[in-house]
């Protein structure tokens, strides 16, 4: 894996352009990407550094999964480094159809500090999935392995003690309530890499829900039979017994035993995640990102 000054020296520039805050300005390609910035976003050297991390971010993704980018297939991503939305630096995936070409893209909001979400997201793009649940079990799996451990859902916490917390809290959601679009999640599509939450709370949960799931898979299975899962998703909707030899309930119950098994040796961090879902599962993340840093 290539990382630091390696991935800076591959880095393409584009031909000699305004800067980078003008939307005529030419994008600045890296072997997996083209990387550009919206209006008013960071612009020369800036932009080459973010392009490397993006870069080196999606190099690690790629080694956690034994994966190739599908550069061949569907081309090169896209990333477009934007004004942060609620000072998180955080990231979102959607498909670009613009122009009559359909284009794997990520919106990128804020450039300061750890990206968030980038590795889930860039997982997304890696492994492209119509079923949310498949896609948030791989994606949150690999931003905790590989990204921001700070990222939402686990805010620095761990999905596995909001999973508790939420068993403990009497609002858990049973997975197969958790459908393949975004309404079951608390979240509608708006089109375009815009998305907007309804209900937070639901959105939380979910989600936690499915990183805690998805770790309970890889460390069960392994990272090749949710790839199988992720492959054979293509053409049937939702092959869990193909994939695990068993079906989803039965993979439920198994992942909920293992949980609750473990709860003793997370009791500190479960603790907090109650008190902190039992206040406002709205803000849950929030102050437990907050917290985690302040043990810093």
């Amino acid at each position: 894996m290539r990382t630091g000054a390696a991935l800076l020296a591959m880095i393409v520039v584009g031909s000699s352009a305004p800067a980078w805050s003008q939307p005529s300005a030419a994008p600045i390609e890296t072997p997996h990407l083209i990387v550009r910035a919206s209006a008013g976003g960071p612009s020369g050297q800036e932009l080459v550094r973010l392009a490397g991390q993006a870069e080196a971010a999606l190099q690690k993704v790629l080694v956690f999964w034994s994966a190739d980018a599908g550069t061949s297939r569907f081309g090169k991503i896209r990333v477009s480094f934007e004004p942060p939305r609620k000072d998180t630096y955080s990231s979102v995936f959607y498909w670009d159809e613009s122009g009559g070409t359909r284009t794997r893209a990520l919106r990128v909001f804020g450039t300061e500090g750890a990206p968030q979400m980038m590795a889930h997201k860039l997982t997304s793009a890696v492994f492209p999935q119509r079923d949310k649940l498949i896609r948030n079990l791989m994606g949150i799996l690999a931003e905790a392995n590989v990204g921001n451990p700070m990222t939402f859902p686990t805010c620095g916490l761990g999905a596995d003690a909001w999973a508790l917390a939420i068993l403990r809290t009497e609002s858990y959601i049973p997975l197969d309530e958790l459908g393949p679009d975004h309404e079951p999640w608390g979240m509608r599509d708006l089109g375009g890499g815009r998305l907007t939450v309804h209900d937070k709370p639901r959105q939380f949960r979910a989600y936690a829900e499915a990183g805690s799931f998805g770790s309970h898979l890889f460390r069960t299975y392994g990272v090749n039979r949710i790839k199988l899962l992720q492959r054979l998703s293509q053409s049937k909707d939702r092959p869990w017994r193909d994939a695990f030899g068993a079906d989803l309930s039965r993979l439920e119950a198994d992942w909920l035993k293992a949980l609750k098994g473990s709860a003793a040796a997370r009791e500190y961090d479960v603790a907090a995640a109650q008190r902190l879902i039992s206040a406002d599962p709205g803000s849950a993340c929030a102050e437990a990102q907050k917290l985690v840093g302040a043990r810093r």
